[in-house]
């Protein structure tokens, strides 16, 4: 079914709105998605409007009680937006736009800009430091403890101290020169960590774990092959100490940290991480051939496979609902899939507006957050059950 709306002249305008006292659970009520979620609100990302012809939007909303914290590529810092409406609520200045996703602990957030700089504040607007780097950074930083560990795309992973932006430790991957005639993927995973120590993924299609306090290498594992064998997707557990990890043009491959063997492997590459339920069993993998993999992690067979019908796209992780899979494609729009069959339950395309999503979309209870590359933040809310068991629509329960 396809699910198309004339969203243009919906947006709301991005105005000033009082701050929630505290930034607590809203506590809305679970929905269900098996049908399409109606739309709420769509507004252009603060900074201007993003040409999705020769962009990708990477940043992606984190919820935090009834507002998001969202980068844009269009403008220099981090916004707080009403989860409501999409209104601006406060500004974090950064130097260079923010492309990555934002970390926050404590009321305290941490995010890189495009120019290299890491930045951390206060939830109230309060900048406590930066620290300046010489690449771009394009992925989240990982809290560890007093520390945050922030990986840049040439390859350099830097410990600072998470309350003041001292360098604690540096690492940086070995150059390949087997690539000096092509260019790396503009792109890096974030940190990982286990246990003692954390795993970083590079362009060279190695992952290496370093000591988590020291930032001295453990250990190395060559797990991307190809054209492009960049370890773009962050790594994932699969429990009992086996890791999953893909290179951008492939292999998806499970490996047991101990011994770092592989166990298994797929044909298939990876720019976004793959999804595992609490329950286990099974990794739902959206590869860069525009398909959508069910993977049994003991074994690595292929349980079904769905294809979005573009094998020049990248999909992104598959964000879990009560009603299925909610995927998006780097090239066209987004999907919700039946987890068990691979069946295709709604899609949703707008020809004009949505071109594409690399972000991954986030789901929030009832709500459905979607950034396109064009800059535009869509947010979908799902109906929810009446008292009497009948659905209602979410203007009337919310």
């Amino acid at each position: 079914m396809i699910w198309s709306l004339a969203l243009s002249a919906l947006a709301v305008d991005v105005v000033a709105f009082p701050e929630p006292e505290p930034l607590a659970a809203v506590g809305v009520p679970r929905g269900a998605f098996s049908v399409p979620p109606a739309f709420q609100w769509a507004i252009d990302l603060p900074g201007g409007v993003m040409h999705s012809a020769t962009h990708t939007e990477r940043t992606r909303p984190v919820v935090l009680g009834d507002a998001l914290l969202i980068g844009s590529a269009a403008g220099r810092g981090a916004y707080l937006l009403s989860r409501s409406n999409g209104s601006l609520i406060r500004s974090y200045p950064s130097d260079d736009p923010v492309e990555s996703e934002i970390a926050v602990s404590n009321n305290t957030i941490w995010f890189g800009d495009v120019g290299g700089t890491t930045w951390c504040y206060r939830l109230n607007g309060k900048e406590l430091w930066h620290h300046q780097g010489t690449a771009p950074i394009l992925s989240r930083p990982t809290v560890n403890g007093d520390t945050v560990v922030v990986v840049d795309v040439d390859g350099l992973a830097v410990a600072l101290d998470a309350e003041t932006g001292d360098l604690v430790w540096r690492y940086q991957a070995r150059r390949d020169l087997t690539r000096s005639a092509e260019l790396a993927l503009y792109a890096a995973p974030p940190a990982v960590l286990e246990k003692e120590s954390i795993i970083l993924g590079f362009s060279d299609g190695s992952l290496v774990g370093l000591d988590a306090t020291a930032g001295t290498e453990l250990w190395a594992k060559r797990v991307g092959e190809g054209r492009y064998p960049d370890v773009v997707a962050e790594v994932v557990r699969a429990g009992n100490g086996v890791l999953l990890a893909a290179g951008f043009y492939g292999p998806f491959q499970a490996f047991d940290l101990a011994s770092r063997n592989t166990l298994w492997r797929v044909e298939a590459g990876a720019a976004s991480a793959p999804t595992v339920p609490e329950s286990g069993g099974v990794a739902w993998l959206g590869s860069t051939d525009g398909k959508l993999r069910a993977i049994a992690t003991l074994t690595g067979a292929e349980r079904w496979v769905w294809d979005s019908g573009d094998p020049a796209a990248a999909l992104t992780t598959p964000q879990w609902t009560p009603a299925g899979l909610v995927v998006g494609s780097s090239t066209g729009g987004v999907w919700m899939i039946d987890p068990e069959t691979g069946r295709e339950v709604w899609e949703f395309g707008e020809p004009y507006l949505l071109t594409g999503v690399s972000s991954v979309p986030v789901v929030a209870d009832r709500q459905l957050l979607v950034v396109t590359n064009a800059g535009r933040l869509y947010s979908f809310l799902a109906p929810s059950a009446s008292p009497e068991g009948e659905w209602r629509g979410p203007t009337q329960s919310r």
